[in-house]
């Protein structure tokens, strides 16, 4: 009896072990079929994860159309609003230059269309009656590189150091920066002075020499008279190398601003002139400079661009002068170095018709104050200043004329010219 229930009770054991596999394997196979249906069905989690990821990128397009549009309407608005301007492109050629007048935000190398290149500072533009080559004189304009508005619309002329394009195609012979001396005769160039001797003490015609320390003057019409000196002459030498040229006035200088009785607080300015003085300065904007010693000229020269971080100024060097008079010849103006004025009488600045490569007056109006020297030597131990170029009385003083006097001379007939560099 008991044998016959454990067995009874073992097919019991082994029938509920079936029936539990049964029901495992359907409830799996239902399960599988839930989870089957779930991923990979019409609303399961693949269908869905595609349905988010085009809903996504449609969104995105979406977004990326709307933004285009926005930008398309900004761009037509700047274009129908001129009080909105567009940020030009910076021109790089005199041509681009010239017709998009852009004042220019930083130093920068230009081109004329010889490929003849300019180096532009910052604050400066090239005004609509500049050249279009370097052949015929390539003028910059100051529109924001001083703080003085009277200072602003100053004009200067780039004087190339090398070798340039002439517009005829050919090559220019080397421009080498110094200080020269010229054949009465032809205007030929003799080099006598290089700029990187600078520091030799090398004297032409037996009494002119540049300094190259500098030093304020000493007025006096005594022995003890000195003139002033150039600024920087290293720093304006270090610049023309670097930058293969630099800038003198188109215009001999006048007035702009300051207190006439402290002239280191005074300012001058490159412009075609608008009155002059016959008699004594009259101290008005735009008034033709005279009547001021080399002394006095030296200061107003170094403080015009005193407070721009882009440009120096300065009386002009000799150095500045020779080089621009062999440049002025290289582009053509033959003999230009033996010019004369025979005017006859005192006139604005630029209304002389002396004019070349877009220079005026270098021959005429006025004898020009420089940084040059006069040694002590025979009869002019009392004469240390200097001036250059011709004047409007006579016809025995050329561009290249050099000309001694003493510290303390003001006179109707002198007056002085900046030079820039960087």
């Amino acid at each position: 009896m008991k044998k016959e229930n454990e067995k009874t009770n073992k097919k019991k054991e082994e029938g509920i072990t079936l029936v539990t596999l049964v029901i495992t394997i359907i409830i799996l196979i239902i399960l599988a079929t839930v989870t089957i249906n779930a991923v990979f069905g019409d609303n399961g989690l693949i269908k869905q994860a595609e349905y988010a990821k085009d809903l996504s990128a449609n969104s995105t397009e979406a977004e990326y159309e709307g933004m285009n549009r926005l930008y398309d309407e900004y761009m037509n608005t700047i274009e129908e609003d001129n009080n909105i301007p567009m940020k030009p492109a910076i021109p790089s050629t005199v041509e681009e230059a010239k017709e998009s007048q852009f004042v220019f935000t930083e130093k920068t190398v230009i081109e004329d269309e010889h490929g003849n290149k300019i180096t532009i500072p910052e604050g400066f533009k090239v005004p609509e009656d500049s050249g279009d080559t370097v052949h015929e004189g390539v003028v910059i304009e100051d529109v924001s590189a001083s703080e003085d508005e009277n200072v602003q619309g100053s004009q200067y002329v780039w004087i190339p150091v090398g070798k340039f394009i002439k517009d005829d195609g050919t090559e220019s012979n080397e421009i080498v920066l110094g200080r020269y001396t010229f054949n009465a005769t032809d205007g030929t160039p003799n080099l006598e002075q290089e700029a990187v001797n600078y520091m030799e003490s090398t004297v032409i015609n037996s009494h002119y020499t540049e300094l190259w320390t500098y030093r304020e003057g000493i007025e006096s019409s005594g022995l003890d008279g000195l003139n002033a000196t150039a600024k920087d002459l290293q720093g304006f030498i270090e610049s023309v190398n670097e930058n293969k040229g630099y800038y003198i006035g188109r215009y001999e200088a006048s007035y702009a601003s300051g207190d006439s009785s402290d002239y280191a607080s005074c300012k001058a300015v490159s412009k075609h002139t608008t009155g002059y003085s016959t008699t004594s300065m009259t101290y008005s904007e735009g008034t033709l400079w005279n009547y001021i010693t080399q002394i006095n000229a030296s200061k107003v020269a170094i403080n015009t661009y005193e407070d721009s971080e882009v440009i120096r100024s300065d009386l002009i060097n000799s150095y500045a002068w020779d080089t621009a008079i062999v440049y002025i010849q290289e582009a053509g103006n033959v003999n230009y170095a033996n010019k004369t004025s025979e005017n006859g009488s005192i006139v604005n600045s630029g209304e002389n018709g002396d004019e070349v490569c877009k220079i005026n007056d270098m021959a005429s109006n006025l004898y020009e104050w420089t940084t040059e020297h006069a040694i002590d030597a025979d009869s002019n131990s009392a004469y240390p200043c200097v001036t250059k170029g011709g004047h409007y009385a006579y016809n025995t003083n050329f561009a290249y004329g050099r000309s001694y006097y003493i510290s303390s001379d003001n006179d109707y007939n002198i007056g002085f010219r900046l030079n820039l560099y960087f």
